[in-house]
């Protein structure tokens, strides 16, 4: 063989150990080019970097080849359109050479919808926004998808991230959801982030009104040609107007106007008639906040101070708000008899009135806003009682929470001679006590006449009334006992068989 004829042999040996080396390189899977982005859907374009394309002609996905394959950038670059009928797998550039790609993911399209729980809601309501992702082509849930929550307000034009919210992956029906409470008007959105498996979804928009919280301090008389206010509060604090509304002749009717200074207003009315008036405080709507009205406030129209022996319907109001505030009564009336006497005199030893039994302006303004007298002792699950010397009240309570307050007379802390003849010093024993024993009808001891005693002590001492059940019994509004716990024999007769003056029922004295 020639010179020349062995150099092509072994040039030709060479070249096809070449070949068959970059054949095995080929095989072991290394991409040979970059893909962006490496997902999309069906026409989106995809730019080839990383190699040299010069000579190249064409490219496929997963097999399918593109109808618009071009080298760009001197050969630097390629593009590709993803062809119709093309499916997820990898991408291969021909033509001079064969260069293989990293894999292309063809993206699903999926459908989202949104939907509110309510689209109108008060004040501080929480508002539940559900997103779900279903695949466009069955209708299928989509689950581990991203989404994220937009908001705008009303009269706005731009979509926001919601404030306080996170981003939400959906669960297995597809569903993301958010708690939110909102303070104004708007509309809420979902935003189902695209992925290299699902295409980018915005549902359609929802819109909702958030009706304002109007709060009314409360007041249930006042004086006849006085000015009196009306005031309240609003929530969220917004600027604007409200109006004051009367029921008259079967509807409501403007009585006022107020702006709102810090989300207070306030009104000023000056009643002429007696009787019961309604009242009502209205937002109107102003695009922002929906409209809002308060509940009907009922007050009583007074002219007269009250004692006993009167009778009206004042005296009836008058009784009502005492019940109302937990004062022993006694029966439904308009007469200002015993019962509502000692309820008004145990109000007043609470409030720090001079206990005289009598309702004056002072009062009855007191009545609407009243100081409150506290158990010393609450209990849960329980009946007891406790004597609060110092005020001269006796409170019966049931689960921690009083349910009666009663006119009582304590100890008076004078000598007396008792029945033994020696002198005795008159003081009601303090700490915790139970009720021991109980005798009907009248008794008389060492401690005086005892009206129905519950004895919480085995020396005599009780809670009784004094008297023959006729009289009311002498229960005067200063302490004047002997030592016991002196109530009305009316008060008596009602609790005596009640669990509040049951047999172990706690009784706690203090000062």
């Amino acid at each position: 063989m020639s010179s020349r004829l062995r150099w092509l042999a072994v040039a030709s040996s060479t070249a096809l150990l070449v070949a068959g080396l970059a054949s095995v390189a080929d095989a072991s899977g290394g991409a040979q080019f970059t893909l962006t982005p490496t997902f999309g859907q069906l026409g989106s374009t995809l730019t080839l970097s990383g190699a040299d394309f010069t000579g190249e002609t064409g490219a496929t996905i997963n097999s399918v080849a593109s109808d618009n394959f071009k080298v760009i950038d001197s050969g630097q670059k390629a593009t590709l359109v993803v062809p119709a009928g093309a499916t997820s797998g990898p991408v291969v550039v021909t033509g001079a050479h064969t260069l293989n790609g990293p894999d292309f993911t063809l993206q699903q399209k999926a459908a989202g919808t949104a939907s509110l729980s309510t689209s109108r809601l008060t004040y501080t309501q929480p508002l539940v926004v559900t997103g779900t992702l279903t695949v466009a082509s069955t209708g299928h849930p989509v689950a581990g998808q991203p989404a994220v929550l937009q908001h705008r307000a009303a009269g706005g034009t731009s979509w926001h991230h919601a404030k306080g919210t996170t981003t939400q992956t959906t669960g297995r029906l597809g569903r993301a959801t958010w708690e939110v409470t909102p303070s104004a008007n708007g509309s809420y959105r979902v935003v189902f982030l695209r992925t290299p498996t699902y295409t980018k979804v915005t549902t359609g928009a929802h819109s909702y009104k958030v009706q304002p919280l109007l709060g009314l301090r409360r007041i249930h008389t006042v004086p006849v040609l006085s000015q009196s206010e009306i005031s309240g509060r609003i929530r969220p604090h917004i600027d604007g107007t409200v109006y004051l509304q009367r029921f008259i002749n079967g509807g409501w009717h403007r009585a006022g106007t107020s702006s709102v200074v810090d989300g207070r207003y306030a009104f000023t009315v000056s009643p002429s008639t007696l009787g019961s008036l309604s009242y009502r405080v209205v937002w109107r709507y102003d695009g922002l906040h929906a409209a809002a009205k308060t509940s009907p406030l009922h007050l009583e129209v007074v002219n007269r101070d009250l004692s006993i022996g009167d009778s009206g319907p004042d005296v009836r109001t008058l009784q009502k708000r005492l019940h109302k505030l937990h004062y022993y009564v006694g029966s439904r009336s308009t007469y200002y008899g015993d019962d509502i006497l000692h309820a008004v005199t145990a109000f007043e030893k609470v409030q720090g009135f001079t206990p005289n039994g009598e309702v004056t302006m002072q009062v009855w303004k007191r009545l609407d806003h009243p100081k409150r007298v506290h158990l010393r002792h609450p209990t849960a699950g329980t009946y007891e009682v406790e004597v609060n010397i110092g005020k001269q009240v006796l409170l019966m309570a049931h689960d921690g929470k009083i349910t009666s307050i009663l006119d009582t007379s304590t100890a008076g802390g004078y000598l007396y001679t008792n029945s033994e003849g020696g002198t005795s010093r008159a003081i009601t024993p303090t700490g915790h006590f139970s009720i021991q024993y109980k005798l009907t009808g009248t008794r008389v001891s060492k401690l005086g006449t005892l009206y129905y005693p519950s004895y919480f002590t085995t020396t005599g001492y009780a809670i009784h009334g004094e008297g023959n059940g006729n009289d009311g019994g002498e229960v005067p509004p200063y302490p004047n006992s002997h030592g016991c716990v002196r109530i009305t024999d009316d008060a008596v007769l009602h609790f005596f068989s009640s669990p509040y003056l049951a047999v172990g029922t706690s009784v706690w004295i203090y000062h």
